[in-house]
């Protein structure tokens, strides 16, 4: 991904830079948007641990979802101390459990917001992930069930049309959002490059690749052919980032540079870099262009109240002291 400015869980630069802390939050975003919280309806082995209504979660459903998750995101879960792991599970699990209201909440009412093709269609759903050879070893590796496939697909139409139904209840959100852009329009200015670069481990091979690449040879193979991180077989791909995610020496270089120039040769605590910027902006977005993401932002905050306001409507019983009531703020 990019070279992080703080302790990183591998000394590389590569897709596992991220920090702990980091690599929490994105597993917690992933489940805070409910899009990761679903739960088939045929009992699993393990302990119970929530019941909605007539609806139990278990220990087994809880950590089959984690581990679904965290292999969506890419994450090596082996790399997380033991707290962090019970945070996490501990989010999904509330998580889980405001899934759940939504679908009671529209089999109270009587409406069915699925299409008429979701079983045929959750089937190729689940099939088509087990015909991909990294996936389905993965899902024998860590016995994740045909019916959690299922139901996040499932999951995905209930949270749809819950989110689409609070959406058509906001009468103001155009405004709301105008509102809310001129209020916070400072977190809308972008100061960010796209960037390549080619790491290796000594100043003089750093020399002969710099010299190959003022002969006219190609940034990206000479990426693939002397690369040393996970960059190197896209071409030393960092994709775009920002100020602050890159070590000082790194972002200096970086961010001096405009696109289509090449830098000399950079070290930091990595080893030796040459640079690649392929794109830069900076300025201010306009209103439209992040319009709709701030409509989002404000429908799922919404949503989250009314979601909340239905589960103290619900039966919710915690089976368990390992996963407790949340205490309210």
């Amino acid at each position: 991904m990019v070279v992080k400015l703080q302790h990183s869980i591998q000394k590389q630069i590569g897709r596992g830079d991220l920090r702990m802390k980091k690599l929490v939050a994105i597993l917690l975003v992933a489940f805070l948007t409910l899009g990761l919280a679903a739960c088939g309806e045929k009992s699993s082995e393990g302990k119970d641990l929530v019941k909605v209504g007539e609806t139990t979660i278990n220990e087994n459903q809880l950590e089959q979802y984690m581990q679904l998750a965290a292999f969506m995101q890419g994450i090596d879960l082996t790399q997380f101390p033991e707290d962090s792991i019970k945070t996490i599970k501990a989010q999904m699990l509330e998580d889980m459990i405001s899934m759940k209201t939504i679908r009671q909440y529209y089999e109270d009412k009587g409406e069915n917001p699925l299409p008429d093709t979701i079983e045929a269609d959750a089937k190729s759903f689940v099939d088509e992930a087990k015909s991909t050879e990294v996936v389905k070893k993965f899902l024998q590796e860590k016995k994740i069930a045909d019916e959690t496939l299922s139901g996040f697909y499932y999951d995905q139409f209930y949270r749809n049309a819950y989110f689409e139904e609070v959406e058509a209840g906001m009468a103001t959100i155009d405004a709301d959002a105008k509102a809310n852009y001129d209020a916070n329009i400072s977190n809308y200015n972008v100061d960010e490059v796209t960037a390549s670069h080619i790491l290796v481990a000594t100043e003089d091979t750093a020399k002969e690749v710099l010299e190959k690449l003022n002969a006219g040879e190609k940034f990206e193979d000479l990426a693939k052919e002397y690369g040393t991180d996970g960059t190197k077989d896209a071409g030393g791909s960092l994709g775009t980032f920002g100020r602050g995610q890159m070590v000082k020496e790194f972002e200096d270089a970086a961010f001096a540079m405009q696109p289509g120039e090449i830098s000399d040769i950079v070290k930091t605590e990595f080893g030796y870099h040459i640079i690649k910027v392929t794109d830069k902006k900076q300025g201010t977005k306009t209103f439209d262009e992040v319009k709709e993401s701030i409509k989002s932002g404000l429908v799922s905050e919404e949503a989250q109240k009314q979601i909340d306001a239905l589960r103290g409507k619900k039966k919710i019983e915690y089976l368990t002291k390992d996963y407790p009531a949340p205490t309210k703020e």
